[in-house]
Formats: C-alpha cells, structure tokens, sequence
C-alpha cells in the first residue's frame, strides 16, 4: 500500500488546502512537533534499506563474519552472540580501510584566507583569520574528530560533523550518518533542502537544557531505541528531533530550525543559511540521492566470498587434516601398538601397515583465497604491500620508492580534493558561528598554539567580509613522514639549492633536533617578532649590537618593501626606516676602528683616512 506523504498515513486523502505535515515547516506551535516527528518516522520506515547496510557494514568491519545476504544471515546481524564467531576469516574489509586512512590522515589540510586587493590591514586580519580557525580546530581536536569522519565514511559511505555555539564556544560533534534523515524524492540530485536528526536525550538533562518545558519533558513517552517499537529496558530517555529546513531563496524567511520533543517545540528559530550546520564528507557518490557508497560495501561481495572459501577451508582441515593408516584387511597387526609412543614397535603378519596424508585442500582455493583479497584492496585503491608495511621487491632507492607511493596516491587524487573539501566546510562553518555569538554579544576569543607559547586572538580581530577573502587549502606537511625519506628529500632540496640549511634544518623537524633548531633560529625569530609588533601593534623595539645586523638590515627592507606595496600605515613605515637608520649606525659602528687602531694588516699605509689626510682621487670621477 503506498504511502500519503501528505497526511502520513496508510491510503488516506491528503487536504490539497491545508497540505497538513508535509510543510511541517509552516505548523506554528505544537502541530510543529506533530508533523516533524510524523515525517520523521515516515522517514525512518522507507529509509530502512539505508541502515540495514549500514549495519552490515558495520559486521564487516567489526570482524562479524557474514556468509551471505540472505534473510537467515541478515536475521543474525542483531543479536549479541553471532554462532559464527569461531570461523576463520580474513578481514579484508578492515584490512583495506585502515590502509585507506592511515594513508589519507597524514595529509592536515589547513584553511588559508587570501584577500583580493585588499590593503595592508586586511592582509593582517586575514593572516589572523587563519590562526583564529587554526586555534578553533586545535581546541576541539578537528584533525583527530577527522579520522573518525573518513572511518564513518569508509565504513557507511558518509561521515558528518556538527559545527554548533553553546556557552560562548564553538564546537564539534562527530554525528552519525544513521542518526540524519531526508526525503528520497527532495534528495534525487544530492541537494535536499530539509534535515532531520532524531536521537535519544537523557532526561534530566533535557530538562536542565530546556527548564521551561520541564513538565512536558518528564510526561514525554519513553524513548525506543530505534522508534519503530524497541522499548528500552534501562535509560531514561526522551526522542528529541531537530530538524531544519533551507530557505526556499536568498533572503527567503520559510526557512526553520527546530527542536521537538512528541507533541511539543523545545527551540524555534528562522534559518537563514543556505547551508545545514554539517561539514560532510562522502566517501563514493551515487549517481543519483544524497547518500554515498562506502568503502565496506564496494567491496562486500569479495569479502562474503572469503568468508566461504575460508570455511570450506578449516572444514576441510577439520575433517580430513590428519594422517590416515592403511591395514590390509586379514593382516595380523596389534593395533594397540599403533600410538604415539617414541620408538614403539609394531608387530605385523604379511604386510606392514601404511601411514599416508591425503590431500586435503586443493592449491586452486589457496589462490583463489589471495585473488580476492588482491582485487578488494584494488578495488579501494592501495596495494597489498602497503597494508602489510612492505616495500616492492627492488624498490631500494629514494626516488623509486617516491615514484611508486606517487602512482598509488594518484588513485586518492579525488577522494583527497573531497577531504580538503571536508576541511574547507568545517572552516565556512566555524566562521558562521563565531559571527552569530559575535552578534549574540558574546566574546569570542581563542588561544593559538605557537612554538613556545598560547596567543589569544578575538574574533573582533579578524572579522572580515565574507566577499572581502577566498579560502584555500594546502595541506600542513608535503615532505615524507618517516624520517630516512624527510632527511633524503630535504637533502636532495639543499644539494640542488633549492634550500638553505637554515630551511632546511627548520623542515627537518626531528623531535631530538628540535631544541636544536629553536636555539639556531632564535635571532631570526626575535627579529621577526620585533617587526610582527610594529606592523600589527605599532610597538617599537630598537635594534642592539648583539642583534644578527645584517640578517636584521635584510628583513627591513623586505618588510619595508612589502608595507609600501600593501599599504602599511606611514607611522608603521617610519619605524621600520627608523630601525633600518638604527641597524646601519650600528653596522658602521662595528665596523669603525677605534681611534688610534693600527690598520689590519696588509692594509696600504693611507687606506684608513685620518684628521688631515686628502681624499683618494679618480679620473672616472670629476671633483667637485
């Protein structure tokens, strides 16, 4: 029987006037709640293909071994104790995503804000910007949050995070792909323009998040573990629904985000973004709908095939993987002497007995076995050898073994855009908050980690436009991770001169050469930290005779030249000339011998003028 999406029932007539629950987004009051958790549940019962693979996968993941898809095997995928535990299986699934992820984790994209035409102060703001999002992603572990996200989408074809305000803060949550819900028809092109997201709140904790609706909260049914009926024998818990809905254009006011409980609106609120409040990354898109394809079920047939030929396998073995004795029949043997017993002696009439092994498993599964798993990580896109950590047989020099993962990473170039893309979302969405607690009063600032030290950057300091910056992405390390292939490219930069070895020890980067290099960069360092003062704060701080003079003469003029091509305020520039005016005094200084110094050696006698002595003349230059 087909179902009314209109009034939520089972061949019922929809009220073409009303249009009842299917724009629950324009029910006021509590029939809000009421068509919200209608639709969802309509949702929830049509989507359930969705999450039965969800779980298969999830089985094949966990090393639950699955033999087939049929009704009996899918029966089997909800209870706690499979009876196919004691099979051997070898988890190619597993095997192949791990690989996948400890390959693609390597690479930190990190967000860059770039402006266009912008003068010097933008510049600064925007070079902020990217300490605030890079504070904000250290503060709630978006690099660690991100391989649990390319683990739900390796896994159910999809992985979300929610970016969200609350106390003041901006913060992440790993979300589920099971937990959220569109409509198929709305989603075709992969665009839906509402989101449902039902689970299950504890409810004394509702209640401290909403105290207003404490007694409508305490009177709510109990929640069932997957709202279609399973009751839940221990937790006390609430279905809360949180549901949005995109504006139908820009500026349009039909769009809502709500929170319900059955039968009552906790949180009403117009939604005027053109986005839900989730970066998402997918793994493998359909052709067609919302969700993707993940990982685990490209490859689920191989590993159900495995699955067999390993148990035909370990029955094989079970049943015949023993030695056999041949007696001919009529021979007088005392069976009694057929043991275990070191140097026991048989005695026989007429034929001795005879000890053979049958064969047991033919050679053709043993390969089979190994063309399988072969094709399951092709399939993903790595190699066998990388996920057993081995190098290909004569691959020993650098350049070949770069050669060799380049070929391999070529096969990641799309799934690694749609991680920058993961990155570059979580960036426009931790952008959106800080603007709402901004507007909100709220003060938002954030500590950035830097080499020695916490600096705490406002938000205030670093509000821009969304029209006045592009976003970027690089990724935070291109070099080897291990350290013979850092140490191998790095040298071979510096060899080629394309590095100094002052770069060059900074990209080493080794934990035991760390303390090492601070000491080495630390002049450097120091003297941009004097510039960094002047151009961000107007602070001057003056050179002394122990500063690097000539590296310290060489960075004003960069920075002198770089402030008047973007701009810099002029007070600015003239501390910069004032340093610059500092720098060379003290450079003529040092290198002015004091009164009555003897001249260096091999010097001609009248090189060092003195009180008295006539200036050198030329011919190629007329006196004046």
């Amino acid at each position: 029987m087909a179902i009314d999406y209109k009034s939520f029932s089972d061949g019922k007539e929809a009220n073409p006037e009303t249009n009842q629950g299917n724009n629950w987004w324009a029910q006021k009051g509590n029939d809000l709640a009421d068509a919200v958790h209608k639709i969802v549940y309509v949702l929830q019962r049509f989507d359930s293909s969705r999450i039965t693979q969800y779980q298969i996968s999830s089985k094949l993941y966990n090393n639950v071994s699955l033999m087939g898809l049929n009704g009996y095997n899918l029966s089997k995928i909800s209870t706690n104790a499979s009876g196919q535990k004691d099979r051997i299986t070898y988890n190619v699934v597993a095997s192949a995503i791990d690989t996948v992820i400890a390959k693609m984790s390597k690479n930190k994209p990190k967000p860059l804000f770039l402006t266009s035409g912008a003068d010097y102060k933008m510049q600064r703001r925007a070079k902020k910007l990217d300490k605030f999002v890079e504070g904000i992603f250290y503060e709630n572990k978006a690099y660690e949050l991100s391989i649990e996200t390319l683990l739900d989408a390796a896994v159910f074809g999809d992985g979300f995070v929610q970016v969200y305000c609350k106390d003041g803060k901006i913060c992440y949550d790993r979300v589920m792909p099971g937990e959220l819900y569109t409509d198929w028809l709305e989603s075709y092109y992969g665009k839906p323009r509402q989101l449902h997201r039902p689970r299950n709140y504890d409810r004394d904790i509702l209640v401290q998040m909403f105290p207003k609706y404490k007694k409508q909260i305490l009177e709510a049914k109990s929640a069932t573990s997957d709202m279609v009926g399973v009751q839940q024998n221990v937790a006390d818990q609430v279905t809360v629904v949180e549901s949005w809905r995109l504006p139908s254009s820009i500026g349009g006011t039909d769009g809502i985000h709500c929170i319900t409980i059955p039968g009552q609106v906790l949180y009403v609120e117009q939604w005027n973004k053109d986005h839900f409040p989730f970066a998402h990354f997918r793994w493998a898109k359909r052709l067609n709908g919302f969700w993707g394809q993940g990982a685990a079920e490209q490859i689920q047939n191989i590993q159900l095939e495995i699955n067999k030929i390993l148990w035909i396998i370990q029955r094989s073995i079970h049943l015949a993987g023993s030695f056999k004795i041949l007696n001919k029949i009529g021979n007088k043997v005392v069976t009694e002497h057929l043991n275990n017993d070191i140097g026991a002696i048989i005695e026989y009439t007429d034929t001795p007995p005879q000890y053979v092994v049958p064969p047991i498993v033919p050679m053709e599964l043993y390969n089979q076995v190994e063309n399988l798993k072969r094709s399951a990580f092709e399939k993903i896109g790595v190699s066998m050898l990388s996920a057993t950590s081995q190098k290909p047989a004569g691959l020993n020099s650098a350049v070949a073994l770069r050669e060799y993962n380049d070929i391999e990473t070529e096969r990641f170039m799309v799934l690694g855009k749609l991680y920058e893309g993961f990155f570059l979302q979580l960036a426009e969405l931790t952008i959106d908050c800080a603007k709402e607690l901004d507007e909100a009063g709220e003060t938002v600032q954030i500590s950035v980690p830097e080499k020695s030290s916490l600096k705490a950057i406002s938000w205030k300091e670093v509000d821009l436009d969304k029209d006045a910056f592009v976003m970027k992405m690089y990724p935070v390390s291109s070099l080897p991770s291990d350290p013979a292939g850092r140490l191998q490219t790095i040298t071979e930069y510096m060899q080629a001169g394309m590095l100094s070895p002052r770069a060059g020890r900074r990209l080493l980067d080794f934990p035991d050469l760390e303390q090492v290099e601070v000491l080495a960069n630390s002049r450097e360092d120091y003297l941009h930290n004097i510039f960094d003062k002047i151009i961000e704060d107007g602070v001057y701080t003056p050179p002394e005779p122990y500063d690097d003079l000539e590296l310290a003469r060489e960075l004003s003029l960069e920075y002198y030249a770089q402030g008047k091509n973007n701009g810099l305020e002029e007070d600015k520039l003239e501390m910069i000339r004032q340093f610059l005016d500092q720098v060379d005094l003290l450079i003529q200084k040092a290198t002015t011998p004091p009164p009555g110094a003897m001249p260096p050696e091999g010097m001609q006698q009248g090189a060092v003028l003195g009180e008295g002595m006539q200036a050198p003349t030329s011919e190629l230059m007329p006196m004046r």
